[in-house]
């Protein structure tokens, strides 16, 4: 089961020609953000790795950000979703999995003004 959502997660990353990064409940100060480089979305995808070995948490909250995977078109492909100190959520794992780089990832968000702070 593990294999196929890594097949999955890496079909939707090479698809994808703009991600759209928003905070779920943005406060003051705080924005959306796009990117859409080839290089900007591979750069994003590594912050996004997770455990795929990890069983997935259930968790009962909306979650904090929003990563919108868009391919040709605009296509939604998918939307995955980030418990801020916590993992990723993806409809096709059902539920949280762990991220290897939180930390790394929780300052981009921060150095791109999409959270005012650093978790």
């Amino acid at each position: 089961m593990r294999g196929v959502g890594l097949r999955q997660v890496d079909a939707l990353w090479a698809g994808a020609r703009s991600v759209e990064v928003c905070s779920r409940w943005p406060r003051d100060g705080e924005r959306s953000v796009m990117v859409g480089g080839v290089v900007e979305i591979a750069e994003l995808a590594g912050l996004l790795e997770t455990d795929l070995t990890a069983d997935p948490f259930t968790c009962m909250c909306w979650g904090d950000v929003t990563f919108t995977v868009r391919g040709e078109r605009g296509r939604v492909l998918g939307v995955l979703t980030h418990h801020l100190d916590g993992g990723l959520d993806w409809e096709e794992w059902g539920g949280e999995v762990p991220l290897l780089r939180l930390r790394e990832l929780s300052q981009w968000l921060a150095e791109h003004g999409v959270v005012s702070h650093n978790p």
